[in-house]
């Protein structure tokens, strides 16, 4: 950003509620505006752990704000903070494909005001598998990138133990060894290391999530030229490029303050004007 052109929150901290060095891609970021990315001394897994020891029990955004406020508790003079929540699965629009999805909050508690932004990846590495006594570890670890991904392994059918930290193929095969002495059966799970500073794949994510931040930082309302003028939601009706009905699909989409009440109704922003008729309800119902 220019030296002449600072932005208003140049020169302040960030307080990023993060066990698992996700500061590491967010803090460049961060520092083009002039904020200073600190990570917060905060126990996220309480929140819920991929692993399975802690259910996540609340949802993605509700998550995100109990860490936000446990960054404050050890921060009570923060001004600004950052969470980061992560799951794994189909994806929601192409069921049969693993996906990523990366969300950060962003909370200016002078404003009282969040910043939301999220981020879905179909490249992910996220795995889980059944392992028995005979199979092909070496085929597993080649599929999740192994070592530069983790790994974790879990006894079938014993949720009291869990095997983490493993970076070497003698660490693995221990903690296999260790694991079938503890099962119900003869199988072990083993799964992708799915925390950040664990899995590269996944922080590239959240770096593509913090570059939408950026830019809604960087989006300052034309009332009250508060940051974080972002779209808020899509408004159906883009038409069919056949027979013209409308569809469920947003033809515009609702620009928003996160401070005051001003918004605008703008064309969405990727040009798209009609949907092809194999994707309308009325042409292929």
């Amino acid at each position: 950003m220019d030296k002449d052109n600072k932005h208003p929150f140049s020169g302040e901290r960030v307080f990023f509620a993060t066990k698992h060095s996700k500061e590491k891609v967010l803090a460049p970021l961060l520092k083009d505006l002039g904020l200073k990315c600190i990570r917060a001394n905060v126990d996220t897994d309480k929140f819920g752990t991929f692993s399975g020891e802690v259910e996540r029990v609340a949802g993605v955004r509700e998550t995100l704000r109990l860490k936000t406020l446990a960054a404050a508790k050890v921060n009570p003079d923060a001004r600004f903070l950052i969470a980061s929540e992560g799951s794994f699965g189909p994806h929601p629009f192409i069921g049969f494909v693993q996906s990523d999805h990366e969300a950060l909050l962003f909370v200016d508690r002078e404003l009282n005001t969040e910043i939301y932004v999220e981020e879905i990846s179909t490249d992910t590495n996220h795995a889980e598998i059944e392992f028995g006594p005979r199979d092909d570890l070496h085929a597993f670890l080649k599929q999740i990138g192994f070592p530069e991904h983790g790994i974790i392994v879990k006894p079938k059918g014993n949720k009291d133990t869990v095997f983490k930290n493993l970076q070497t193929l003698q660490a693995v095969g221990q903690a296999i060894i260790d694991a079938f002495q503890v099962s119900t059966e003869p199988k072990v799970i083993l799964s992708t290391d799915m925390r950040a500073n664990f899995n590269p794949t996944r922080m590239k994510v959240i770096e593509k999530a913090g570059l939408k931040l950026m830019e809604s930082l960087n989006s300052f309302c034309p009332e009250c030229k508060t940051p974080g003028f972002a779209i808020s939601k899509g408004i159906p009706g883009l038409p069919c490029a056949d027979c013209g009905e409308p569809s469920r699909i947003s033809k515009d989409v609702l620009w928003s303050c996160v401070k005051c009440s001003y918004s605008e109704q703008k064309e969405r922003p990727d040009g798209m004007r009609t949907i092809p008729a194999s994707d309308c309800e009325f042409c292929n119902p």
